[in-house]
């Protein structure tokens, strides 16, 4: 079974730290939508902003199961096990927005190909896709990390 190397103060303090982000994340989101003006760069703040708010759901849920459900807590003493944890957590809503920019410029980069003169992009539902599929990149980051340490260019 795989234990995760926590202090019950680091545990809080990530928690916190998790719900903080959510809430930022979720309030920022929320004036935008309820703001009527929409310009071509607010898709990278904004899809940033889903990434973030996708990644803390998935590790505020997490944590709780791995802390507070499941007790999967090591009761071992490895200093350097315990700051490998933190920077774990600490590091993933950072590894989600970073995924939502990327995402955010190969849906733009599959627009680009395909649209013509004649057939702009439609920047209000450029966005919103870019917001929802950047939102389960971030719910889904550390399934991303391990399908890009898994890729292999076939020769």
């Amino acid at each position: 079974m795989r234990q995760i190397n926590l202090t019950d103060k680091w545990s809080v303090g990530i928690f916190i730290y998790y719900s903080l982000l959510f809430l930022a994340s979720l309030g920022l989101l929320i004036c935008y939508f309820s703001s009527s003006i929409q310009q071509e760069t607010d898709v990278y703040l904004y899809s940033s902003l889903a990434g973030l708010l996708g990644a803390s759901i998935f590790y505020i849920r997490k944590l709780y199961k791995d802390c507070f459900m499941d007790n999967k807590v090591s009761q071992e003493d490895n200093k350097l096990k315990r700051i490998a944890t933190v920077i774990y957590f600490v590091s993933r809503p950072f590894f989600a927005v970073a995924f939502s920019i990327m995402i955010i410029i190969g849906i733009k980069a599959g627009f680009i190909i395909i649209s013509t003169s004649e057939n702009a992009i439609n920047m209000e539902n450029f966005i919103y896709v870019s917001v929802f599929l950047s939102f389960i990149g971030g719910f889904r980051v550390g399934k991303v990390i391990n399908k890009f340490e898994n890729f292999e260019i076939i020769k």
